[in-house]
């Protein structure tokens, strides 16, 4: 079974867990996207034929799944069809208002509902990955209870409940990827059967994503008789790919350092750190 990747990602976020942490901590240890992202991807990685993965950055409040899944669409008509898998990473649920009653959705579900029922009308199956406490009510509910998908594309898995366990490492890790991933080839055949495998409807949106955003530089204050636009070059460069010298970042490997596509697609160690490279990552935003 050939299949092709997807990664989505909130943007903004400032969430902790009932370990006093931020999930979005940098250190020693992998935090919970990081160590989702790893597992995911070296699980998928053999049965992508490039083992290019785009990552895909959408808002994070009020929160909607809906932008992420109409670009992962978009990506799946511009291959021609081919099937992919789209996994969101969030620390949490569809944006439901305290005024919206009981039987109703909010304009974040109603939009969302209808992306994955959209979705269901092309080779896509969608995996949400719950990090962080939650609360994943409703997100349980979406799981089982979405009307009229031509199958059954959607599936939800808390991370931080399989990696909370009394388990090793490698065993946690072996349960949260076959939850993950356990329905995708029921759904590849479904989507076989429904004859969506190479079809190009021509009706998705046209996604344009937004170019990475700029690394925050910490500029001094310099004196007005000395005006200078060092700091304005330096950030340009920081985006240039460090090999080429000419294409934007647009491609992150597993060590954390980037290159443009073109570049990064032919390496097989990072120019960087010179870390074996054992997973690329494709950037979007939007």
């Amino acid at each position: 079974m050939a299949l092709k990747s997807m990664i989505g990602l909130p943007l903004i976020s400032n969430r902790h867990c009932l370990v006093i942490m931020s999930l979005h901590d940098i250190g020693d240890t992998p935090n919970p996207y990081e160590a989702a992202i790893s597992i995911i991807g070296k699980t998928l990685a053999p049965f992508d034929e490039d083992n290019l993965i785009p990552c895909l950055g959408f808002g994070d409040w009020p929160t909607s799944y809906a932008p992420v899944v109409e670009a992962a669409i978009d990506i799946v008509e511009r291959s021609g069809g081919q099937y992919h898998v789209l996994v969101i990473i969030a620390d949490g649920q569809v944006t439901r208002s305290v005024n919206t009653g009981d039987g109703e959705l909010s304009p974040q579900e109603e939009r969302t509902i209808n992306s994955i029922v959209n979705a269901s009308f092309y080779p896509l199956s969608i995996v949400l990955v719950g990090v962080g406490d939650g609360p994943w009510v409703d997100m349980k509910k979406f799981d089982d209870t979405i009307p009229a998908c031509e199958f059954d594309n959607f599936q939800f898995v808390n991370f931080t409940a399989i990696m909370s366990k009394e388990a090793t490492s490698s065993d946690k890790e072996t349960a949260f990827a076959l939850a993950a991933l356990m329905e995708i080839p029921i759904q590849y055949k479904a989507a076989f059967e429904l004859g969506l495998l190479g079809c190009v409807t021509g009706k998705a949106r046209k996604i344009v994503p937004r170019p990475p955003p700029v690394p925050y530089t910490h500029r001094s204050v310099l004196p007005s008789h000395r005006p200078s636009n060092l700091s304005t070059r330096t950030d340009e460069q920081s985006q240039v790919c460090p090999i080429c010298l000419t294409n934007g970042k647009d491609m992150a490997f597993g060590c954390g350092h980037m290159t443009c596509k073109e570049c990064g697609s032919r390496l097989s160690n990072c120019p960087i750190c010179r870390q074996q490279i054992s997973s690329r990552l494709r950037v979007y935003t939007g």
